[in-house]
């Protein structure tokens, strides 16, 4: 269902209501922004977080798939967009770690790292403070659960291939939820511990999950049976969920099963959307670590679905992502900015100090 109508009503609602900071330090590549608001301001607070990656996925993704479906899109019915500049700490052009690291942590980082910054030093992720703040916190992703973005998420390691110490760490994270690919990664008694330790575990596939083309609607229905478990929690959740193979199709210049992720990936923002009919103190934000192929859109036919494509690279592009945001405190995530700035305005959104 392409629900977008409610949406501009639900910008600033929520069950809570709490003082935000005058003035906060939002980290950006230049050292520092300064993001003041009226002293006296007071803001509804988040008490739900949900933030959706498309790995990979650029305005170029998104407007193929728009294009291809009839030019409608769950994720081009949010009412507030903005742009995420995606450079790393030590390459113009980042990789998913240092990408998935200044989403999760806050701070640019080096390319092929984990949860730490660019100096080495462990940061802690959106999931750890929203955990330590009492929330109930899960991932839901389309490759392994290993994978250098969810992986942003909770590990702290100088190597994205260093699978045996994120799998352990993982082990360790608390989440209540994990669903994704990578069965293979873990020991049977690793898989075992994860299992006591979790309220809802889905390891569907040793690896990757099935491309979209043969998966179903396992990633929508995911996503809406983590809903289910995390909404239970009294202080609320921050669910991150990522569409993984959006960046794999684009890696190999598949453009129609590149489409087919997207696709899949916007179904379940749809199904976000739904639940959020009735949990309006909630913020929903999508968005990329980086655009994948250098994809042009060459042409199309928004009423046949035609679309046709060609792309520059094989490997990650250094163009700037799209970030879409609905329900409390979306209006925090317009403009041009830094790709670090978006832990901190989710920080706030939720009232919780930087």
């Amino acid at each position: 269902m392409y629900a977008g109508w409610f949406l501009a009503a639900m910008l600033g609602m929520g069950a809570a209501e709490g003082a935000v900071e005058s003035c906060a330090t939002v980290p950006c590549a230049a050292g520092g922004t300064k993001v003041c608001e009226p002293a006296t301001a007071e803001r509804k607070v988040a008490r739900n977080v949900i933030l959706m990656i498309g790995d990979g996925m650029g305005s170029e993704q998104v407007w193929a798939a728009w294009l291809y479906n009839g030019s409608k899109l769950n994720i081009t019915t949010l009412p507030v967009t903005g742009m995420s500049i995606t450079t790393s700490a030590s390459h113009g052009i980042t990789d998913s770690a240092a990408g998935g690291t200044a989403i999760a942590c806050g701070c640019k980082a080096i390319n092929g790292q984990l949860g730490l910054d660019a100096k080495g030093n462990a940061v802690e992720s959106l999931a750890a403070r929203m955990r330590k703040a009492g929330k109930a916190t899960g991932i839901v992703v389309t490759k392994s659960v290993t994978d250098a973005t969810p992986a942003a998420f909770y590990a702290h390691v100088k190597s994205r291939k260093d699978t045996p110490a994120i799998a352990r760490a993982l082990l360790n994270a608390g989440f209540d939820v994990v669903a994704g690919g990578g069965s293979a990664d873990f020991s049977a008694e690793q898989r075992a511990e994860l299992e006591k330790k979790t309220r809802m575990l889905e390891l569907a596939a040793a690896g990757e999950c099935e491309p979209a083309s043969r998966r179903g609607d396992w990633m929508p229905q995911q996503v809406e049976k983590a809903l289910r478990v995390l909404e239970k929690d009294k202080d609320g959740f921050f669910l991150m969920v990522e569409g993984s193979r959006i960046d794999m199709e684009a890696h190999v210049h598949h453009l129609k099963e590149m489409i087919m992720e997207t696709l899949d990936f916007d179904r379940a923002v749809g199904v976000v959307l739904e639940w959020m009919k009735n949990h309006p103190d909630t913020l929903l934000v999508v968005t990329a670590d980086h655009q994948t192929g250098g994809l042009s859109i060459t042409n199309a036919n928004r009423e046949t679905g035609m679309v046709k494509g060609e792309y520059t690279t094989f490997q990650h592009s250094g163009v700037a992502v799209p970030v879409y945001a609905a329900g409390v405190g979306a209006e925090r995530f317009t403009g041009v900015r830094e790709n670090t700035a978006l832990a901190p305005e989710i920080y706030q959104a939720a009232g919780m100090a930087l």
